[in-house]
Formats: structure tokens, sequence, C-alpha cells
């Protein structure tokens, strides 16, 4: 009986120290995540729910809608859009989708998603929101005058404070 008991405590001390000790990593691993949810406009354009989230080991940029502003429809058969970070004060493409050829309707297009490693600085740590110091993104199309491009701002990190 106590060999039992003995056993029973030694299981339990075990299973609570494992606990424990998976509590302290998982801490570790999320204690520099970021997400962001980016909005903004420009003339022509609108863009919302722009999510970006930074972890140690990935970035993840997309799922946002863009919206051509005041246009039940508009066909064209180029669109381009650039989503750029300033990290460290480089700037850095982190995401882009075009739709070129036969012509689409682009009053309402999702910008996709993108996933990958995680930016790094100069001493070689994984970037946090803190070497962001800008975000934005460019979009380019095409309509019957030729050539056009807008910039939209969609993070500011001194507004943001």
């Amino acid at each position: 009986m106590i060999h039992k008991k003995a056993l029973i405590i030694s299981l339990s001390i075990i299973v609570v120290i494992t606990f424990l000790s998976g509590c302290v990593n998982n801490e570790k691993s999320t204690g520099n995540n970021f997400h962001l949810s980016l909005s903004g406009e420009s003339e022509n354009w609108k863009v919302s729910s722009y999510n970006i989230l930074i972890k140690p080991d990935a970035l993840k940029a997309g799922n946002g809608n863009l919206t051509m502003k005041n246009k039940a429809e508009f066909n064209t058969d180029f669109l381009s859009i650039r989503v750029h970070a300033v990290i460290d004060n480089e700037d850095r493409i982190i995401q882009g989708k075009s739709i070129q050829g036969s012509e689409s309707n682009i009053t309402q297009t999702s910008t996709g998603v993108t996933e990958g490693g995680t930016f790094i600085d100069e001493e070689g740590e994984p970037i946090s929101l803190e070497n962001i110091s800008d975000i934005y993104m460019t979009i380019e199309w095409h309509d019957i005058k030729g050539a056009n491009k807008e910039e939209i701002d969609l993070f500011d990190p001194e507004v943001a404070s």
C-alpha cells in the first residue's frame, strides 16, 4: 500500500513539473508576437482589415479588402498591389499581388495573404514592432487614359502612439 501511494505521489509530481515547464516555454514563444489590423485610403482607393502578424519565426500579411471609391464597376487588364514595410530604415516589400491580362472588375479586390519567415535585424534577431517605422500600400492600375499609381499609408508608429 505504501508503494502504491509513493508511486501516485511521484507521478503527480512529474505531471506538475511537466505542466509547469510547458507553461514557461509557451510564454517565451508567444512573448514577441504582434498583430496589426490596418486601414487607410487615398483619392481613389480604400483598404480595410489588412492584417500583419509578426512572430519570432514567421511574418504573415494580408487578408485585407481593397475597394475602389465611387465606382460600382471598373474593368481593367492591369492591377498591381504592393505592401511595403520600412524595417530598420530599409524599404521592403512584404506582399504583392498582380492581375493582368484579361479584363477584370477591380472595384472589390482581396489582397490575398502571404506567409513566410520573419525578417532579421542588424543583430541577427527577429524583428519586432519597434523595428518598423512605416507600412504603406502602392496600387497601380490602367484606365482609358493610361497608367495610374497611388499610395495608401497604413501604419505610422508616431501617429499610432
